[in-house]
């Protein structure tokens, strides 16, 4: 993961509303894209802009079943952030140190 690819991510988490969204998908495992619009209270082209930012940033995954869109939480960037994150802003002897 290089730099570029860090910062579009954290940049994405650290907005409020699409943490949020991402908390959302997160906790339900997978979402249909009509159902954040149900749930979430804003215009769909808004969400589908929000979404568009998260999925380009990496942090969502969409699965396409039919007519269907799913969204799910890419688990593996989150935790490959933890762990560049861990490395990079740890002090020099606690980067071992650290489960």
């Amino acid at each position: 993961m290089n730099d570029r690819q860090v910062f579009r991510a954290l940049r994405a988490l650290c907005d409020e509303t699409w943490f949020r969204i991402v908390q959302e998908i997160a906790a339900a495992g997978e979402v249909a894209c009509g159902a954040l619009v149900a749930t979430s209270g804003l215009a769909q082209p808004t969400v589908s802009h929000h979404l568009k930012v998260l999925i380009d940033a990496g942090v969502l995954v969409m699965r396409v079943d039919g007519k269907h869109h799913f969204l799910s939480v890419k688990h593996a960037l989150l935790a490959r952030l933890r762990e560049l994150l861990r490395e990079r802003l740890s002090p020099p002897g606690a980067r071992r140190a650290l489960p």
